[in-house]
């Protein structure tokens, strides 16, 4: 083989390295939630100002209530493009063929409904409701495979349930903070399952920041985990995390 074919079969072998790297390899799957970047988003969504006559900028400032009430879901706020909205998801690590290596899938679904009631210093109550249907991965190939493993044809949401009430501590100044354990009930795919849920919230004015993970196994709720011509195998479990905003 002379010099020129040999350059070009080399030249075509890390053509196809590297569109299998930016393909399949290559991951743009998000961090994991973070309460300090979530309350940013949270600020920012309240940050107004006024301007007087004299054209001197004056920051508005309101003295935030109590937090006894019923919150909801607030979908206004962030964007789903960059994560900064409210989402529901999955984290997985994946084993791929040919002894390429591992990765970590991370799916999101902003398809989220719910509210929560706190009666002082109390979360007393919880409901959130999120539509598989929307979740979204940074490989689109994988999303397909995702849906069926889940049957969200027959079973498109999954619910989360808070089984007692826990308590929070001081919440009632803006920026007041709880890291909390809460123990409920998910409902996957038709089948429920116990979970205990690590929970980070803080209040950024008007709003209740709230982000947290907690394991599930796939066998709980019927799940066979999906596979791909690509993939060896995907681990029997994986950890679902969440971010909320809640407003009154």
């Amino acid at each position: 083989m002379d010099r020129r074919r040999w350059s070009w079969v080399v030249l075509g072998i890390v053509v196809v390295a590297v569109a299998g790297w930016w393909f399949v390899l290559r991951s743009d799957a998000p961090p994991a939630p973070d309460l300090a970047t979530a309350a940013e988003t949270a600020a920012a969504a309240q940050a107004t100002t006024t301007v007087v006559p004299t054209t001197t900028v004056v920051p508005t400032t309101t003295v935030a209530p109590g937090p006894s009430g019923i919150w909801t879901v607030d979908p206004t706020i962030g964007s789903f493009n960059d994560f900064t909205s409210n989402y529901v998801g999955y984290r997985v690590n994946e084993v791929l063929g040919n002894g390429i290596g591992a990765t970590t899938a991370v799916g999101r679904t902003p398809l989220v409904t719910g509210t929560i009631e706190l009666s002082d210093d109390t979360l007393v109550t919880a409901e959130i409701v999120a539509d598989l249907r929307g979740l979204r991965s940074d490989k689109s190939f994988r999303d397909g495979k995702v849906q069926t493993a889940l049957n969200t044809n027959e079973h498109p949401r999954a619910t989360f349930t808070l089984d007692e009430p826990v308590a929070l501590g001081d919440i009632h100044g803006d920026g007041a903070s709880a890291e909390l354990t809460a123990a409920g009930t998910l409902a996957v795919n038709g089948l429920t399952a116990q979970m205990e849920v690590a929970v980070s919230a803080i209040r950024v004015g008007d709003v209740v920041t709230v982000v947290g993970s907690f394991p599930i196994a796939f066998i709980d709720h019927g799940i066979e985990a999906p596979s791909a011509s690509i993939v060896v195998s995907v681990e029997d479990h994986g950890t679902v995390e969440f971010q909320l905003f809640l407003t009154r």
